[in-house]
């Protein structure tokens, strides 16, 4: 199978497309864009200004806030300058840097939602050890090592020689001749954290199956789960739950194409997994808003806020308005007052 000239059929695609689905293409994107930036800025700020939210799994948070905000800003613009102007005018370097950073920052999450579900794990499952393994500075060190990792992904990649491809509906891409490398990366990099992350959740739920029937079988439980660490873990798992129902259409697409060996949907099949790998990236602080009390109120406060803010703005321009028409009004009323007076004044001379 020809690849090039399979890029290049997509490339004309790309180029004649209708004027209704240029705007809609770059209209989803632009959504995603900026959900990805607002979501994310604010639960950071949020962290930042709340002493109470510097937690060990808000840390896990906290980082995949970082990869969904590089996501948005380093990522996201090239691949909407594509979608308007219908073919990558940035070069094979900037192809080379998108590629790699989205790679990376793709997987960084994966990794980050794995250490997440081992986290709640020990906090769960076994609470004793939990304070041995999990102190904020071991917690920091696994952070810094997980970035790391994710960015070892692509380097053995490009210093073997090969090449981060533009593809039109997935943007820059490994190549698919070099399917056993796509086939490595994706054992390692998804297989495995994926397989971590269900038994983790899954002897997690069990441990609060249990709990919640000692519950109600009597309020004087032995059992020190408490209703935060419960929530906190839902919480999680819906996170958890989102990333693979995104992930997964995209890891079947992947898997389908790497065993075929070549890039075998329609061009719409692609421009769908574009759409759900970055909207990945705006779905946690919704999450957290909806699932998370703390969030929830910390998110309500910034948005009254805002609010306020835009009434202060309007009342002070009404007052300033009124004001001048207050002045314009006096000064009516004095030029009025000295017309009658030199009136008078000139009658009085005659």
């Amino acid at each position: 199978m020809n690849h090039k000239a399979i890029l290049a059929k997509f490339a004309a695609e790309l180029r004649s497309r209708s004027t209704a689905r240029v705007v809609f293409e770059c209209g989803v994107f632009l959504a995603i864009g900026l959900l990805i930036l607002v979501g994310n800025a604010m639960t950071l700020f949020i962290v930042y200004k709340n002493r109470q939210l510097r937690t060990v799994p808000n840390l896990f948070i906290v980082s995949l806030s970082f990869s969904d905000i590089g996501m948005g800003l380093l990522v996201l613009p090239m691949c909407f300058s594509v979608n308007v102007v219908g073919y990558w005018p940035f070069g094979d370097a900037a192809c080379q840097y998108n590629g790699f950073v989205a790679v990376s920052l793709a997987l960084a999450s994966v990794q980050f939602l794995a250490c997440t579900s081992v986290n709640r794990y020990f906090s769960v499952v076994k609470p004793n050890k939990y304070r041995k393994y999990f102190t904020m500075k071991s917690t920091k060190l696994g952070i810094v090592l997980v970035w790391v990792y994710a960015d070892m992904a692509t380097i053995p990649y490009l210093l073997s020689g090969n090449r981060m491809v533009f593809h039109p509906g997935k943007f820059c891409y490994l190549e698919i001749e070099v399917a056993w490398y796509t086939a490595l990366t994706v054992s390692l990099y998804i297989g495995i954290p994926t397989s971590v992350t269900l038994y983790c959740y899954l002897r997690v739920f069990q441990a609060v199956h249990r709990h919640n029937k000692q519950f109600s079988q009597s309020r004087g439980s032995s059992n020190n789960l408490s209703v935060e660490e419960i929530k906190i873990t839902r919480t999680l798992f819906v996170v958890m739950l989102v990333y693979m129902t995104c992930w997964t259409p995209i890891l079947i697409i992947d898997l389908i194409d790497t065993g075929r060996g070549y890039w075998s949907m329609k061009r719409e099949v692609y421009i769908i997994y574009g759409f759900l790998a970055t909207l990945i990236s705006a779905t946690n602080p919704i999450i957290y808003g909806l699932m998370n009390p703390q969030f929830k109120k910390e998110y309500l406060k910034i948005m009254q806020c805002v609010l306020c803010r835009r009434n202060m703005s309007s009342v002070t321009a009404i007052a300033s308005v009124n004001a001048s028409n207050s002045r314009s009004r006096q000064e009516n009323s004095n030029l009025a007052i000295q017309s009658v007076v030199a009136a008078k004044v000139v009658v009085q001379n005659l």
